[in-house]
């Protein structure tokens, strides 16, 4: 038998999960004997691991160590979600920073540990990694679990808070259900054709003879998209979004829009574009339905909306719409639509929770009066609201509108003429909500308006998405030539 061991390049090319993993374990220590240090450090203490991690993800080598290689991926298209993944986890990092500056006089904050909230981050972002790494079913699993127990204790981390109690609440019932959707889906197909790595998966499915392992396979292909549907908020598995990003503290709403889509549609390219493509006609009509009442019903009651969290909410699912056609579409351009869509909508969505962190002023977060007059109060906070929201709603020139474009040219190549009319009906509706925001901005202020605070780390985050946006907007070749080598 012949011994195989672990080389150090092999734990090079581990180094990004290892470096998170460490990062979070010595702030919890730090936490546990030196409160007082991990309040004034852990931020910067988890900025530095998430930096480190990313230097790791760019330089570390590929492993072929089969020690590792039938649980994780290292190729391309999983560096790229790393990097990814990496910078939601350090804008989140900034926001929460932020969050903890605005509400510093509030007791039920000031006694708030900073290094658990660091801790459980750096868990999420682990999570994150190990479902963008994945290359076996239980891998994936494992991301998906340590990314939402995480979660969990965010939503209900603000103990004072009434609303962040039934926020965790509903989250954890919620994700218990898709967690069991998820399990079993996998349970159904290891018993269909005995394996959960990814490599074998649909060899062995296509050689499938009997029509009882066929149907046990599409049964638990249908409970995992059951699973993920939860994760992402696709209608009518959303009840739980709108909720708990309303009772959540802001900073860990932002990472759930940004951070928990990402993970969610990383898992559904990876299954239904690199593993399974266009792997049954059934699946793609049921999803197909999802998608379109995803996009009519999210963006009907998007229109109702005055609080921003609760709004961002319905925006998202929205969004899940949209990020479910390639993968349904299934070209050889579906990877890049995708991918290319998530970047942008994570710039957008961050940059816009950055100019919510200066607005960001009591529990129940911002709501739409809290923005009138916010042109005349701060312009530069108004314009980079204005151009993420531009961004979301899909205006051109915006890099919005081409990641639309591109996500219906994939719908349209494929022969999915009714998601791109659903779609596009669809987007002209959400142009008018989002658009409602600006023009709420450009209003007068309220006599009794306040001059938002100030707050380095979300300026920072703020201002890169806004820089980002705005060169995607009018370059975007190079990152749209990375993303098309990952075919």
């Amino acid at each position: 038998m012949m011994n195989v061991t672990l080389s150090l390049a092999d734990f090079s090319a581990i180094s990004p999960l290892l470096i998170i993993l460490s990062g979070a374990l010595l702030i919890l220590l730090i936490e546990s004997f030196f409160e007082v240090f991990s309040k004034k450090f852990s931020f910067y203490l988890t900025s530095l691991t998430i930096v480190l991690a990313f230097l790791a993800v760019l330089y570390t080598p590929v492993s072929h160590n089969p020690l590792l290689t039938p649980w994780l991926r290292f190729d391309p298209l999983s560096r790229v979600f790393a990097l990814l993944f990496l910078g939601i986890g350090l804008g989140s990092t900034f926001l929460a920073r932020a969050f903890f500056q605005q509400f510093d006089l509030d007791e039920s904050i000031k006694s708030t540990s900073r290094g658990e909230y660091y801790f459980l981050l750096l868990s999420s972002v682990f999570g994150l990694l190990l479902i963008g790494n994945a290359n076996d079913f239980l891998t994936m699993f494992l991301g998906i679990e340590t990314l939402s127990i995480a979660l969990y204790v965010l939503c209900g981390y603000m103990k004072e808070w009434k609303l962040s109690h039934e926020s965790a609440l509903k989250y954890v019932f919620m994700g218990a259900l898709a967690t069991a959707f998820f399990l079993y889906g996998i349970a159904l197909v290891y018993g269909a054709v005995g394996t959960t790595t990814f490599p074998s998966l649909a060899t062995r499915y296509h050689a499938l003879v009997a029509h009882s392992d066929k149907i046990l396979f599409l049964a638990g292909i249908a409970f995992i998209t059951v699973g993920l549907a939860f994760k992402s908020a696709v209608v009518p598995f959303h009840v739980w979004a709108p909720d708990v990003y309303d009772g959540a503290p802001t900073p860990v709403t932002a990472f759930m829009a940004v951070g928990t889509k990402a993970g969610a549609f990383a898992s559904f390219a990876i299954i239904f574009l690199l593993v399974l493509p266009k792997f049954d006609l059934m699946w793609n009509a049921a999803v197909s339905l999802l998608i379109c009442v995803t996009l009519i019903y999210a963006n009907a009651v998007a229109l109702r909306q005055t609080h921003l969290r609760r709004f961002f909410a319905y925006s998202g699912i929205s969004h899940a719409g949209f990020l479910l056609i390639p993968i349904v579409s299934g070209t050889p351009d579906s990877m890049t639509a995708l991918m290319f869509y998530l970047v942008i909508y994570s710039l957008a969505t961050l940059g816009a929770f950055a100019v919510i962190a200066f607005l960001d002023k009591q529990s129940t977060g911002v709501v739409f009066h809290d923005l009138h007059g916010l042109f005349r109060r701060s312009p530069w906070l108004a314009a980079i609201l204005s151009l993420c929201v531009l961004t979301l709603a899909g205006i051109p020139p915006t890099a919005g509108f081409f990641a639309k474009f591109y996500v219906f040219k994939v719908a349209f190549e494929s022969g999915h003429y009714a998601l791109v009319v659903v779609g596009l009906l669809t987007a002209v509706l959400a142009a008018y909500y989002y658009l409602r925001i600006i023009a709420i901005m450009f209003t007068e202020a309220p006599v009794d308006a306040e001059a938002p605070k100030t707050s380095w780390t979300a300026a920072a985050v703020g201002l890169v998405s806004f820089a980002a946006i705005g060169v995607l907007s009018f370059y975007p070749a190079p990152l749209l030539m990375l993303l098309g080598s990952l075919r």
